[in-house]
């Protein structure tokens, strides 16, 4: 696991968005292609504004790349609340890449159940498995009670064994929402979490330093057994730290 902490968001969305170009670049070398799964929220929309972007949107093959989410609210795309709809006007409209390569969690069904078998089938199809995909990149948040993705503590989700997409209605509007479960999140060969606040400071302090506790803090369950996991954290967020990497730009 690496740490490391920045002055400010904006030093710390650019170093994520290296951080980015690196992974594709690599992955690509590697395997011809880069599979990315986005968050939502604020932190990570800056991030998304940077990769449309120079230096860094060219620096992406983007004819390459397969973009999947993590987590959706059950909204129309075409909603305020919507994760797609967030990269979709900070990213995915400005940068090269074609529509069939953007695969938007269909939240908005009225059968969720339904909604995620299709969606896990999508990544299985576009990963060419049967079994659980290995994403490259997973670009993941956190909340100020410890929860990523939408899994929340004290959920079923938390244990859940065989899903990889599964519904899940959670105690922050929007409730209904679809998710990654603990099983594809591990099985990603990157992780990134960007955190920034003091909103968020006791709980990275716990996540990060205390017991572990996966059900009081969700985060805690990423632990991909063949990844590496990269925490870009403000000073805000940090602050509860008692170790810690002062990076300062």
């Amino acid at each position: 696991m690496q740490i490391a902490v920045y002055p400010n968001s904006d030093t710390l969305s650019h170093e994520a968005a290296a951080y980015v170009v690196r992974v594709a670049q690599e992955a690509i070398v590697t395997h011809g292609r880069f599979t990315f799964a986005l968050s939502g929220g604020s932190t990570p929309k800056k991030l998304y504004a940077l990769l449309a972007e120079e230096p860094y949107c060219s620096q992406i093959d983007w004819a390459l790349v397969e973009i999947f989410w993590s987590d959706e609210r059950c909204v129309p795309p075409d909603s305020e609340d919507s994760n797609f709809l967030l990269a979709q006007r900070a990213m995915l409209s400005k940068i090269p890449i074609a529509a069939n390569q953007i695969h938007r969690m269909p939240a908005e069904k009225d059968d969720r159940d339904v909604a995620s078998l299709a969606y896990t089938r999508d990544m299985q199809v576009t990963f060419g498995t049967d079994g659980v995909p290995a994403f490259d990149l997973i670009q993941l948040g956190m909340g100020p009670e410890g929860h990523t993705a939408s899994l929340f503590p004290h959920q079923p989700s938390l244990h859940e064994q065989q899903r990889l997409v599964m519904p899940v209605s959670v105690p922050k509007p929007p409730p209904p929402r679809l998710t990654f479960t603990p099983r594809i999140l591990n099985a990603a060969n990157h992780v990134l979490f960007l955190v920034t606040g003091t909103d968020k400071a006791e709980a990275l302090q716990a996540v990060l330093e205390g017991a572990y506790q996966p059900d009081e803090y969700p985060a805690q369950l990423v632990k991909p057994l063949k990844g590496e996991v990269t925490w870009m954290l403000d000073q805000a967020a940090a602050s509860l730290l008692q170790q810690k990497k002062e990076v300062t730009q």
